[in-house]
């Protein structure tokens, strides 16, 4: 970090505290929306693939149009902006959804507005970090991300367990996003050299290097296997965890994600990216095998917290891949094909989770450890060819 301007340092951190209080309001909600789904609103778990799917698909499409703006009109700030503002403004219709198509619209739109912030601020990030620091920048961002995931948790869980009411746990998600607004506007500014950056065309995008595209075919097979959270919730109810406990299996998730993204982050610009990659991904088969062979409830904390270490070895990695392998003036439109790229693959992932899941004991995990273990086999060879 030390090679970053003070006033770009600055920034980083800004943008990082806001991830943090995105992720605070959004597992308020997310942590119990699963159960609240199935429970008070008798929704089957097919359904509650389609809309999982649909949601993150909408996010992830949203993330396109975001990354390309931003790289068009030569500013991240202001979509950041906007879609923090979204966040806060739907969160309310959790509360007062009353039906599956309330909820549906609530959860799509949500994912709209997390889409529109998503791909601006990863490619801010970029934007601000050298190349020799990406790694490490996307990891405390990750860190501070999976942070908020462990206060959002906590507060689901005790909220929950002192009222025994989704629905003022849901009001109470208000708060974290209007805090988010206040950072942002204050502290979260655009780096100045985007905007002397060449002007923007679609044919542009057949410029970026054939690296780029053999990695986003593996992330492609990679995000089949990170179908929502919400089966893991589901995998705990199987094993009678209570309603009011499992948030606090996400915080034990997320507790590792936070301890693990940022050394991980720094340990990959060290060495490489790949290699740490390739070890993340055989966690998550390890993480899945014990989802579904786990003899007692006990086991599912262990198989929550090799998931969390999975995502906190990967998830800034990825970033940290797809910023490195494109050009200074499409960060945006980069982060927008991965995107893409990641939403169409999580859409089909949780829609075979949700089938698997409907029709086979453990069957979103089975599924989890086939496309796992493909994508294993496609980085390790990727690594070899660049050996």
């Amino acid at each position: 970090m030390d090679s970053i301007s003070s006033a770009d340092k600055k920034t980083l951190w800004a943008v990082c505290w806001v991830t943090f209080l995105w992720s605070v309001a959004s597992l308020m909600v997310f942590s119990l929306l699963p159960t609240f789904l199935t429970d008070e609103l008798k929704v089957s778990k097919t359904t509650l693939g389609f809309i999982e799917g649909v949601a993150i698909f909408t996010a992830f499409l949203a993330k396109v149009f975001s990354g390309v703006f931003s790289d068009l009109f030569k500013t991240r700030r202001s979509l950041i902006l906007i879609g923090t503002l979204g966040t806060a403004a739907v969160k309310p219709l959790f509360a007062l959804s009353s039906g599956v198509w309330s909820i549906f619209w609530a959860r799509t739109l949500d994912r709209l507005s997390k889409g529109v912030r998503s791909a601006p601020s990863d490619a801010l990030i970029a934007d601000i970090s050298p190349k020799s620091s990406q790694g490490a920048s996307y990891g405390m961002r990750y860190t501070l991300e999976t942070a908020g995931f462990v206060v959002g948790g906590a507060l689901a869980s005790g909220l929950f367990a002192l009222t025994q009411n989704y629905r003022v746990v849901f009001w109470f998600s208000i708060l974290p996003g209007i805090f988010a607004l206040i950072v942002l506007y204050r502290f979260v500014h655009d780096n100045k050299a985007i905007k002397k950056q060449v002007t923007w065309h679609w044919a542009e995008v057949r410029n970026l290097p054939k690296r780029y595209w053999q990695i986003l075919g593996g992330i492609f097979i990679l995000m089949q296997a990170r179908f929502s959270e919400a089966f893991l919730n589901l995998r705990a109810k199987d094993y009678d965890w209570s309603v009011a406990l499992i948030p606090l299996l996400f915080v034990a998730y997320n507790i590792v994600c936070a301890n693990t993204a940022w050394p991980m982050g720094r340990f990959a610009d060290k060495t490489s990216k790949l290699r740490v990659l390739l070890l993340g991904l055989l966690v998550l088969i390890l993480a899945n095998c014990i989802m579904i062979m786990a003899p007692n409830k006990y086991w599912i904390i262990l198989g929550f917290m090799l998931c969390g270490l999975h995502m906190g070895m990967t998830h800034g990695v990825l970033a940290a891949l797809i910023a490195e392998n494109t050009l200074s003036h499409l960060r945006g439109t980069a982060f927008a094909m991965y995107y893409l790229t990641t939403g169409v693959a999580v859409l089909l992932g949780n829609t075979i989770a949700g089938f698997l899941a409907e029709h086979f004991q453990s069957g979103a995990f089975y599924g989890g450890l086939i496309f796992t273990s493909l994508a294993g086999l496609y980085f390790y060879k990727l690594s070899k060819e660049h050996a």
